[in-house]
């Protein structure tokens, strides 16, 4: 038997009888639509930002290439961004995201100016960065010292730390999980995302910041803010966030951190 994925399932549970008795509301992107570029891998930003994006947004993504997250694999993965942002282009989408947070930084503050500029050099819409999007974010949201969460290894984790630092931060405190590959990552449930913010807090940091597109953050973020009492955001708030205001959408989100509420 099939059943109803819609919120209507929980009013009326009589509703529950054949795909046909069910109201479905496909997002056609006839007012805004916002084109990411992910890595192959990745497979938490789509479903993420299509769980929270207003009801005006729809989300087309395309993908470059990336088998592990090294150095290596990332540097090569950006090789074919401009063949990413004219695929998005040809769906005339309102914006270009290029969805991941090492792979917009891994060169530092230089890298992720130059991607930037690449990607302008071959769309007319505006372009933003995962890394460009959290710097913005933390500015917005007034931070200076950041603890930071990630599951990366150790040497994704010190380009993070020094780019942060390039751009004036003080990083408090850095944890990753020391993946390289997407399997183990996938697998991990949403509480070692929770586990990992507590870790690495502390009395000094202004806020904390959840790294990498690909970690399961959104449905935590507020209540990581409730129990740390200080901002939480992740790269997927804050590509989002700044996604949403390069289409010009004013919308509040609630119950994905104060950024996206209140920001």
């Amino acid at each position: 038997m099939w059943t109803c994925p819609n919120t209507c399932q929980a009013r009326n549970a009589e509703h529950v009888k054949r795909r046909d008795d069910c109201v479905i509301s496909p997002r056609y992107g006839n007012a805004h639509r916002l084109g990411i570029i992910v890595p192959s891998l990745n497979v938490t930003i789509e479903p993420e930002f299509n769980a929270v994006a207003p009801e005006e947004v729809s989300i087309f993504a395309t993908r470059l290439l990336l088998e592990k997250g090294t150095k290596r694999d990332l540097e090569r993965m950006a090789k074919n961004t401009e063949a990413a942002c004219r695929l998005l282009a040809s769906a005339q989408v309102g914006a270009v995201l290029y969805a991941c947070t090492t792979g917009s930084l891994i060169g530092g503050k230089k890298w992720e100016k130059e991607l930037n500029r690449r990607m302008k050099s071959c769309v007319s819409m505006p372009v933003i960065t995962t890394a460009g999007a959290v710097v913005q974010a933390i500015n917005e949201m007034g931070l200076k010292k950041i603890a930071v969460a990630t599951p990366y290894s150790e040497q994704l984790n010190s380009a993070e730390k020094e780019f942060f630092e390039e751009n004036g931060f003080v990083v408090t405190r850095l944890k990753g999980l020391g993946y390289v590959t997407g399997e183990g990552l996938h697998s991990e449930p949403v509480e070692t995302t929770v586990q990992l913010a507590r870790a690495v807090n502390s009395e000094e940091a202004d806020g904390v910041f959840l790294s990498c597109t690909d970690l399961k953050t959104i449905t935590v973020l507020s209540k990581l803010e409730k129990e740390l009492g200080k901002p939480v955001l992740s790269s997927n708030a804050a590509s989002l966030w700044s996604s949403l205001r390069a289409l010009k959408v004013e919308s509040k989100i609630k119950g994905c951190g104060s950024l996206l509420a209140e920001h």
